[in-house]
């Protein structure tokens, strides 16, 4: 038995699926919402109230990047790391930054932009409430300062800059490699994925369209895979629509604040 629990426009859980895909792995989908997260009954298989959670047979993984280095290493399909040493040290790299520093700046950037303004409709009582529901402690400082001081937030530029630092990250490797880390797709195309396809759920494509070439070509050639098509295509994430209406609106600011950088 292979289940993975994840959300649609979860950053994680597309990673996880994204590999799932590619190795063409059929699963079971459990597919949860947010509050299911909080319940004692998800928190016994996963204590961080997050998503992806991978249960293959009596095993339970959770992290993404462990699941996806788990679902390379155990079952048949192509090959998803690089065949050099040095190419696989590249390649972790990528999803150390996946899990480090792009996804805290990428939840800082799409909860000040996209979904401030939900969370600030409920009751003082209520928003209490979802941040002491957040276990990390980091993590819930980070929404707390995104919820109560919006783009003035300290932690709002910092994360913004972070996230253009990947992509110029990312036109270097792809001046070298035809992907990431080599020239073979791998899972350092699949951690990043989750990225660029938020940026460009926001309508911030300019971030790499203006200026960015091979990343241009990698997002296109990327849209084209059948992993691709085979997550995303079948089911987008809902909160689109939200992303790209709010996201258009703050795009003047953001683009001023990454001129100024």
């Amino acid at each position: 038995m292979l289940k993975l629990y994840y959300f649609h426009g979860a950053t994680c859980g597309l990673k996880a699926r994204l590999t799932l895909a590619e190795k063409d792995i059929e699963y079971t989908h459990e597919v949860v919402n947010r509050p299911y997260l909080r319940t004692p009954q998800y928190k016994k298989l996963n204590p961080n109230a997050v998503v992806p959670t991978l249960i293959h047979g009596p095993d339970v993984l959770i992290e993404s990047s462990i699941i996806m280095n788990y679902v390379d290493d155990a079952f048949d399909g192509p090959e998803l790391k690089p065949d050099l040493p040095i190419n696989r040290a590249q390649m972790a790299m990528w999803l150390k930054n996946a899990d480090e520093v792009y996804l805290p700046s990428l939840g800082t950037l799409t909860y000040t932009v996209s979904m401030r303004h939900k969370i600030l409709e409920k009751s003082e009582t209520e928003r209490q409430e979802y941040l002491e529901g957040i276990p990390v402690m980091a993590a819930r400082e980070r929404r707390r300062l995104a919820l109560e001081l919006g783009f003035e937030s300290p932690s709002f530029s910092p994360a913004l800059f972070e996230l253009d630092r990947m992509l110029d990250d990312m036109e270097s490797a792809l001046g070298q490699y035809e992907w990431l880390a080599d020239g073979s797709y791998s899972l350092a195309d699949a951690a990043l994925t989750p990225f660029v396809e938020r940026l460009d759920e926001l309508n911030f494509t300019a971030m790499w369209e203006d200026s960015r070439p091979a990343v241009t070509d990698w997002w296109d050639r990327i849209k084209t895979r059948g992993s691709y098509d085979r997550v995303l295509g079948a089911t987008p994430n809902p909160e689109r629509p939200q992303h790209r209406e709010k996201g258009s609106q703050a795009w003047p600011r953001i683009k001023e604040m990454l001129t100024r950088h």
